[in-house]
């Protein structure tokens, strides 16, 4: 019986290869770029190689399938978007700075050489807040270019590979606290139904930093060991180079790291607090020393103004930074967590319509999602008996999108921290009885649909 079930997740892992590779394939056969073939069936290795990097102490079969899987199914959805946007749009891009990410990567391509590396790119304004995204970017042009050509659909295929690992990821996290079925279940339905799909199929930094996120969660609740904490250290590194903010923001994961690590080991209290105040000495430090607080508020400036530009909402998002504070955190919080919205939204001003039909199925299961939530959390108490690292990372996240959702409402930025709740979302709803399961997804059927023509009616 477990040779057969071993055979067919071979059969499994080799079908979804080979239809992997056909489709890219074909792709390069079509669009007549060689480059495509040529990266494509590197970005399946590099894929399968960190896989396999992450898993080296545990069965790596089911993430190989998870990853090969999403790779299939995330490149045919952005072959999709890519080729339908041009065929109606006239353009292959859904987000504006799409374009400015493909130039970039022409530019960076014609500079990386043995004279100008990736730190110089990091002294250079123009990189300074990207530079990790530009400069992998720019290798990909580079190399694309030394076979035939760089194109968007070349940068796309590698954001979609990013975009893979990340419910592969989501299996490890849920097989510490799960069965091998049901991690495979739930990474399945972060791969689906999470921003992870849309996010995919767009030139940008933020599936980059969400692929580092959870790989710092996963190492994090895994036990602790010389090489994940290099890897952790690394993993910071990027994230900071691919956005400074979020990367100070990991330095604070790391420091949950030690904390938990060093509180485990037989030291005196005082050798404790001398490590602990040093690390954050470090962290301080590192703060002061960067250009976050400028970024932040030029981040802050540009969101508000795409903000009220692109989004019919705008209004009634005007209207909630005008509640008294404290209130106005909750509400725009709470606002935050179920866009897009109304889910008109995405046929609306410079939106997409169908192409960005993902997005709104997102937010759609974001909103239940936070339902069970809420419930499990007050009711159920789900938090009571889980270990003391995921606690921290829970509320951590918390402070984090609270931080987020009082710039802007947009996932975008919000979603790198959005595995560990979602993880305790899915210890939510398994803890609550299935026949209060089924009447919470009526009252938040009701409760959405409610909203919509509650928003609707008032017209904000």
């Amino acid at each position: 019986m477990v040779k057969k079930y071993f055979l067919i997740q071979y059969i499994q892992i080799a079908t979804t290869l080979v239809l992997l590779m056909l489709l890219i394939l074909i792709e390069a056969l079509v669009l007549e770029n060689i480059a495509i073939l040529i990266l494509g069936m590197a970005f399946i290795a590099l894929g399968i190689l960190f896989t396999l990097l992450v898993y080296r102490n545990h069965d790596s079969r089911n993430a190989l399938y998870i990853f090969l899987l999403f790779f299939l199914l995330y490149l045919i959805y952005t072959s999709l978007v890519h080729f339908g946007m041009l065929y109606f749009y006239d353009v292959p891009n859904i987000a504006p700075d799409e374009h400015h990410f493909y130039l970039s990567s022409n530019e960076i391509a014609l500079k990386v050489n043995s004279e100008y590396g990736f730190f110089d790119m990091a002294e250079t304004v123009a990189y300074r807040d990207t530079v990790a995204f530009v400069y992998w970017n720019g290798l990909i042009a580079k190399f694309a270019n030394m076979y035939a050509e760089n194109s968007v659909f070349i940068q796309k295929i590698s954001v979609a590979l990013v975009g893979s690992l990340i419910p592969m990821l989501m299996y490890g996290v849920s097989r510490i606290y799960f069965s091998s079925k049901d991690s495979f279940s739930i990474a399945i339905v972060y791969g689906l139904f999470s921003f992870v799909p849309y996010l995919s199929s767009l030139l940008l930094r933020d599936i980059h930093i969400a692929l580092m996120f959870i790989l710092t969660i996963y190492i994090i609740l895994e036990k602790f060991s010389f090489l994940n904490f290099i890897i952790l250290l690394c993993a910071m590194f990027v994230s900071y180079y691919l956005r400074p903010q979020t990367g100070v923001f990991m330095m604070g994961f790391t420091l949950i790291y030690l904390f938990i690590f060093i509180r485990n080991i037989p030291l005196s209290n005082a050798i404790k607090v001398f490590i602990y105040s040093t690390f954050i000495g470090i962290t301080i430090i590192a703060v002061l020393n960067s250009p976050l607080m400028e970024m932040f508020t030029q981040i802050s400036e540009s969101s508000a103004q795409r903000g009220v530009a692109a989004t019919s909402s705008s209004s009634l998002g005007a209207t909630l930074g005008k509640l008294p504070f404290g209130l106005n955190v909750v509400a725009k919080f709470s606002f935050s967590q179920i866009q897009p919205f109304p889910p008109s939204w995405i046929f609306k001003g410079i939106n997409r319509g169908f192409f960005e039909l993902t997005y709104l199925i997102a937010g759609i299961a974001w909103f239940f999602g936070w339902g069970f939530l809420l419930y499990g959390l007050f009711v159920e108490k789900i938090l009571k008996n889980k270990d003391l690292k995921l606690i921290i990372m829970f509320f951590f996240a918390l402070v984090y999108l609270v931080l987020i959702s009082i710039i802007e409402f947009n996932q975008r930025r919000q979603m790198a921290v959005y595995p560990i709740v979602y993880l305790c979302m899915v210890f939510s709803y398994l803890a609550i009885d299935k026949s209060i399961r089924t009447k919470l997804w009526i009252g938040l059927g009701t409760l959405y649909i409610s909203l919509v023509l509650l928003l609707n009616y008032i017209k904000l």
